[in-house]
């Protein structure tokens, strides 16, 4: 099966979710845009979800090792509780399965202009929020509007995101952070 991703265009990773057939999918905080194919899993009752659940309370009504794709993005900023949802991921996904997480780089406008938004992420809080877990990391990535893709801000800051983050953040801001990872 392959995933289409919701929402507008802008991350080059999307496409990339799922490169193998998954039985069980699972698109957190779906809002009115659920992923064709999976459970839509929302707290908001006009939303496409197909379970609806406040994604600040765990457990998740999920077995553990029960699903084989999770999708979450535009979610984690509004948690409380970011590293308990990362573990949660953890618990649920089969060995194998694999989770993408996206939400905005801390230098995004969107970031800090949302007022329900808890957190902002950076390249490395991904790394603060994996410690103690045994997932791979597939891919981890910082995404730019086009023009400073083309003038390859896009690759240097991927390429050094400790200095991108440290000294050109507020002068090349960023779209969003970008972790797919596997059990």
């Amino acid at each position: 099966m392959i995933l289409k991703p919701r929402g507008k265009k802008g991350s080059d990773m999307t496409s990339s979710i799922i490169d193998k057939a998954a039985e069980k999918i699972l698109d957190i905080g779906c809002s009115t845009h659920k992923m064709p194919g999976s459970i839509g899993v929302d707290i908001d009752p006009a939303s496409q979800a197909d379970i609806l659940h406040d994604l600040n309370q765990y457990p998740y009504p999920f077995e553990a090792a029960s699903v084989d794709v999770i999708y979450a993005k535009h979610i984690i900023e509004h948690l409380a509780l970011p590293r308990k949802f990362i573990h949660e991921f953890y618990r649920i996904l089969k060995p194998g399965g694999t989770a993408y997480i996206e939400t905005p780089h801390f230098s995004c406008r969107v970031a800090y202009s949302e007022p329900e938004h808890k957190l902002f992420y950076s390249y490395f809080m991904y790394n603060e929020l994996l410690k103690g877990l045994a997932f791979k990391v597939l891919r981890q990535k910082i995404t730019f509007h086009k023009i400073y893709r083309g003038l390859g801000i896009s690759w240097l800051a991927n390429k050094f995101p400790d200095t991108y983050e440290r000294f050109w953040t507020y002068i090349f801001p960023a779209e969003n952070v970008i972790l797919q990872v596997q059990k």
